[in-house]
């Protein structure tokens, strides 16, 4: 009719679902100059000829939708081809919609070869249920490079032939669209591509392949397209990627092989240009290959893959120095290696962890350190990962976050000062958060925080006053933040709870008494430290401190020997290899003719013993008249057997006169074991202390306090050394006044049939047992006996011949006695 005639500046019109059977518009559209928009879909127009569309000759139309119209007459038998001629004559097309229509092959050839040469800058094929052979179940054949040979010259930039039955893409089927700039060929049965498929389209800068049935890619399968910058392959089924695969792509920025069941990339052609890549949704688990096929990637999908390893991210941001954007939920991270590498990325803003078992990994202690000096991020999300809850300072780096998703998680309460202060939005959906302190909010401006389990307590109150009060957005209604506890508050609104808080002074009581005991704590555990540390390095300075404090304040003089009783206060037995170690480590500070400062008489061999006396003697006048015997035993004095008997004598001396006046000094680094397999010594090493030259030369004056506090001090046994020492007397007095003789001139002869010596008794022995039983023998004189009288006047002999080294000279008792008589 003519009720659209007066509408001149009609621009669009839409006739879609009506019972139109036959297109023939009136002559007034010849007067809508502005009309640019024709909707005719699902009506059912059986053709569309040249004589038809007269009206809309030198038109241009921006979208021409023809889809759903059936077109039953035009099919592959109809007579009519040649009388219908081009339907679309004298007109431009910037979208021209035919989907849906039941194209074939043949119809499609036909159709196309009728409107050869109008102008189209789009062409939407989608839905033709019959373009393909499928996978062979029907009788209609795949499109080839005579198929849409009629629209070579309509200068077509985007075809779209999606949701159609294509199986194979042929040789140079798409050869006439030299202009073509992209192709959407997604949702077909596509399964075969041949050789040189895209052969001739080499302006074409985005395919579209996804959602087919194809099984593997070769190197060779994309050839010829030099400028293709988006390639989509998503949801196929390629499981194997043949050795340089995507070769001849050296202009693709963006590949999508999400959905796939690939298990490694290790097989890509390099890809310099490469900055999207998405391979979600497939089997990967190794990264390894990767850095090798694109270096300069912005946006890397890896979610949903068999990824094990938290730190494939660290090497992500350390090969990919310029990535953007990672996706890395759905992977199941159960272990982290590397953890102590520090990598930067100055240009990463996108990250996404959810779903990823974040929990697992940050419970071991493991990456604790995977946002470090990821100063730009702005968006991370952690959801779906079960944290129970945050580990300290872990988003202290982000100093740029602003968009945080720790929705579906199970956090119970959130540490002051965990979020940085850039941070905007914020989603806490999901979780079992009980009390939350509002100041952490401060900065925000989105908020989402519902199904939590809030306590309604006085921990709550200024929570619930913040709610009240706060003008940051909440994504839902104030109302939704509901009370999951106390029982009489369960599922009532926080802003609506009746909150009582009778025992807040006890509380506050409570926490001061905690600041107190805690200062008091960490001041007690703070001087403890210091005082160890304080100690083991500066004991000796202490100790000097201490001395000059007792000095001062105790009034009274040291305990010094009787000079009358001895005429020396120590005698130093040791080896002469060692007397420039003695003279400067003790002599300086004992001898009093070292220095005026010392008050100790000291005897050693070097200086005091007499020249051409006999050795054994010089030693036990020593031993005798000094009041205390010091012994340096050193690995030499070990080995020397003069200085073995000196120790013996001094024992012994110590064993008659019941006091304790050997002093032992270890030094070199000895062990026990070692000092117990002298027998010498042995008996002193486990029954008695001894001293040891101190490592660290701060506790050389505690040393030097201690060795002159055993010279000095008056020796006595303890009681059960004592008891022991009386009751070996007893029995050595015993057994001397059965078996002593004495003979010619005051000599004592020991009978070779005594009990006690049947083994072979040494010179010592003698001596020793002489000794101790001396005041037994009537013909000698009252009184106490006197070494050097027994030494000089008195030696024994037996008829068995006893000999012994002396420094090199061996001479038998026999010859010693007659020298002596003579």
């Amino acid at each position: 009719g003519d009720f659209l005639k007066p509408l001149v500046s009609l621009e669009m019109l839409v006739l879609r679902e009506n019972n139109i059977k036959k297109i023939q518009p009136a002559l007034f559209f010849l007067n809508m100059r502005r009309f640019h928009v024709l909707d005719l879909s699902r009506n059912k127009v059986k053709s569309i000829c040249e004589e038809d569309l007269l009206s809309f000759q030198g038109k241009h139309f921006t979208l021409l939708k023809l889809s759903s119209v059936t077109l039953q007459d035009m099919n592959e038998y109809w007579l009519g081809w040649e009388k219908c001629g081009n339907p679309f004559k004298n007109m431009s097309v910037s979208v021209l919609d035919l989907s849906g229509n039941g194209f074939n092959v043949k119809m499609a050839k036909l159709f196309f070869d009728a409107i050869t040469g109008t102008k189209i800058q789009s062409l939407i094929l989608s839905n033709s249920y019959s373009m393909g052979s499928s996978f062979g179940h029907n009788n209609f054949k795949d499109p080839d490079k005579f198929t849409l040979k009629g629209l070579g010259d309509s200068g077509i930039k985007i075809f779209d032939l999606s949701k159609s039955q294509i199986f194979a893409l042929s040789n140079s089927v798409f050869s006439h669209f030299q202009d073509l700039e992209q192709i959407t060929l997604a949702e077909n049965q596509i399964n075969i591509i041949e050789i040189d498929a895209f052969w001739g389209m080499t302006n074409l800068l985005k395919l579209n392949l996804s959602k087919n049935f194809l099984g593997n890619i070769d190197s060779n399968t994309f050839q010829n397209l030099k400028k293709l910058e988006v390639l989509d392959l998503s949801y196929n089924h390629i499981r194997v990627l043949g050795d340089k695969s995507f070769q001849g792509l050296p202009s693709l920025l963006n590949l999508n092989l999400t959905g796939n069941a690939l298990e490694s990339v290790h097989e890509f052609a390099t890809l310099p240009n490469l900055k999207i890549i998405y391979l979600g949704e497939n089997r990967i688990s190794s990264l390894s290959s990767l850095p090798n096929i694109a270096k300069n990637l912005t946006t890397l999908d890896l979610e949903m893959n068999k990824l094990q390893a938290l730190s494939d991210l660290y090497t992500i941001l350390r090969e990919f120095p310029q990535i953007e954007k990672i996706f890395l939920q759905g992977n199941s991270f159960s272990s982290c290696y590397n953890q102590r590498q520090i990598v930067a990325s100055d240009q990463l803003q996108l990250l996404h962890l959810g779903r990823s078992s974040m929990q697992l990994i940050w419970s071991e202690g493991k990456c604790l350190n995977v946002f470090n000096n990821l100063h730009q991020l702005e968006q991370l999300s952690l959801t779906a990962n079960g944290l129970q809850s945050l580990p300290k300072d872990i988003f202290k780096d982000l100093t740029s976050l602003f968009f945080l998703d720790l929705s579906f998680n199970s956090l119970k309460y959130l540490p002051n000062g965990i979020f940085p202060e850039s941070l905007q939005i914020l989603n806490l959906e999901y979780n079992s958060i009980y009390s939350v302190d509002p100041n952490l909010f401060s900065t925000l401006s989105y908020l989402s925080l519902i199904k939590n389990d809030f306590r309604c307590d006085c921990n709550l109150r200024d929570f619930k006053t913040w709610l009240n009060q706060t003008n940051v957005i909440i994504s839902h209604s104030i109302e939704d933040v509901i009370c999951a506890s106390p029982e009489d508050q369960y599922m009532v609104p926080v802003v609506r709870s009746s909150i009582q808080c009778e025992d807040e002074e006890d509380e506050r009581n409570v926490e001061k008494l905690r600041l107190v005991l805690f200062i008091f704590c960490t001041a007690f555990i703070t001087l403890l430290t210091a005082s160890a540390i304080i100690y083991v390095r500066r004991r000796g300075y202490i100790f000097k401190l201490y001395k000059k404090l007792i000095g001062t304040l105790v009034d009274g003089k040291r305990e010094e020997p009787d000079p009358d009783q001895f005429l020396y206060d120590v005698y130093l037995c040791f080896s002469s290899n060692d007397i420039k170690w003695v003279e400067r480590a003790l002599l300086n500070r004992l001898d009093s003719q070292f220095s005026e400062q010392n008050t100790l008489r000291c005897c050693f061999e070097e200086r005091d013993f007499i020249p051409g006396e006999d050795h054994l003697t010089n030693m036990r006048d020593a031993i005798q008249n000094s009041h205390k015997t010091l012994c340096v035993v050193s690995e030499h004095f070990l080995k020397d057997g003069w200085l073995l008997e000196a120790f013996i004598l001094a024992q012994r001396r110590m064993q008659v006169e019941l006091e304790d006046i050997l002093v032992v000094l270890v030094v070199g680094n000895i062990p026990q074991y070692r000092l117990l397999k002298f027998k010498q010594v042995r008996s002193y090493i486990e029954n008695r202390g001894y001293l040891l030259w101190p490592d660290d030369s701060q506790d050389l004056e505690w040393f030097y306090d201690q060795l002159l506090h055993k010279i000095r001090k008056t020796p006595r046994l303890n009681k059960q050394i004592l008891k022991s020492m009386r009751v070996k007397k007893i029995l050595t007095q015993q057994m001397f006044k059965q078996t002593l003789q004495c003979n010619y001139k005051g000599l004592c002869i020991i009978p070779c049939f005594a009990p006690r010596f049947s083994s072979r008794p040494t010179l010592f022995e003698i001596l020793f047992h002489w000794d101790m039983t001396s005041t037994n023998i009537k013909h000698i004189k009252a009184g106490k006996p006197h070494w050097n009288w027994i030494s000089y006047k008195r030696y024994c002999i037996r008829k068995t011949s006893i000999s012994r080294d002396t420094r090199g000279l061996r001479k038998s008792p026999d010859k010693i006695v007659s020298s002596k008589l003579h």
